[in-house]
């Protein structure tokens, strides 16, 4: 009857310690996957809207439109499904697609038109998301565009918005 009886107390304290871990769902990347955002700066130069959907607490998928283009992309976060990761660092690419007026039509040097660019955004960052889905988001990153005149620069992005 001893042995049943420590059994029991082994079997039943082995669920109080280790059953409850994995149901335990902190991150509130996990809780709210949906939203939107505005940034300021940003993949599209100046201000943009975008809509993300996180696939899980580290894959996030992004796509906005803004004033002077549209953009995709990817973002990896580093944090885990049991812990209250409100910070978490995270980089990223997107893809875009701008254009802008060329300026040289004015004084004489270029034929006209609208000039078009592929863009390449690269962030890294720090994302702040409360429990009930606020977030807010500061970026460092490099922006590069193709065209005529392509170029390298750092940029950077002020994020705010919600999910759900």
């Amino acid at each position: 009857m001893r042995k049943y009886f420590l059994l029991l107390i082994v079997f039943l304290s082995s669920h109080i310690f280790y059953g409850q871990k994995d149901s335990i769902v902190l991150n509130p990347r996990c809780i709210h996957k949906t939203g939107y955002d505005f940034n300021l700066l940003g993949p599209s130069p100046f201000l943009s809207f975008s809509m993300n959907h996180f696939i899980n607490e580290k894959i996030n998928l992004e796509a906005g439109l803004g004033v002077l283009g549209a953009y995709g992309g990817i973002h990896f976060f580093s944090s885990k499904k049991e812990k209250k990761s409100l910070f978490a660092p995270y980089t990223g690419i997107n893809l875009g697609f701008m254009t802008l007026p060329d300026i040289e039509v004015g004084i004489g040097g270029s034929s006209g038109g609208w000039g078009k660019f592929m863009t390449f955004y690269i962030p890294a960052g720090v994302q702040l998301m409360t429990m009930n889905g606020f977030h807010l988001s500061i970026e460092g990153a490099m922006f590069a565009f193709t065209g005529y005149n392509s170029k390298v620069m750092p940029w950077g992005s002020l994020k705010i918005g919600q999910n759900f």
